[in-house]
């Protein structure tokens, strides 16, 4: 009769934690998802593309939008004025002349 008893203690033993996870963790399902888009188990939904396809242009993942193509060749900016690459223009000077 002891042993018994001992193999059900271990049988409930080994049996309760399969059960307890079986119980509290969610099923994880999977979805073919369309458009470069990929499945996020945690929200139980398809997601967005990491980075977007910005055709004419760069992913500045910062601001989180498309910026327009990086001129490789600097404009000639007269009177003090920089080129700024990101827009492809030029800026007026930080400090104004005196």
């Amino acid at each position: 009769m002891k042993t018994l008893q001992r193999a059900a203690v271990l049988v409930v033993a080994a049996f309760v934690p399969m059960a307890f996870t079986a119980a509290v963790t969610p099923a994880v399902s999977r979805a073919d998802c369309d458009n470069g888009s990929w499945w996020d188990p945690v929200t139980n939904s398809c997601q967005a593309p990491l980075v977007p396809n910005c055709p004419d242009g760069w992913w500045d993942p910062v601001a989180n939008t498309c910026r327009p193509a990086i001129s490789s060749t600097p404009l000639g900016c007269d009177n003090g004025w920089w080129w700024d690459p990101v827009a492809n223009v030029c800026r007026p000077p930080v400090l104004p002349p005196q």
